[in-house]
């Protein structure tokens, strides 16, 4: 039994990309949401950051 190293947010955004509609303009709201949500997660873990920033 081999171990698999956990996909990265990067890769989990390759898909979640791959799942949508090639144009934006006809993303439904809640496909806008799912891919804000894991491009926020990608930059996160791209820029070493691990939880979103919370000062807001």
């Amino acid at each position: 039994m081999s171990l698999r190293k956990p996909k990265s947010e990067t890769a989990k955004l390759r898909e979640t990309v791959a799942s949508l509609p090639p144009r934006v303009a006809d993303w439904t709201p809640e496909q806008r949401r799912q891919f804000t949500t894991q491009s926020d997660r990608a930059t996160r873990e791209e820029n070493g950051v691990s939880q979103p920033d919370e000062r807001r």
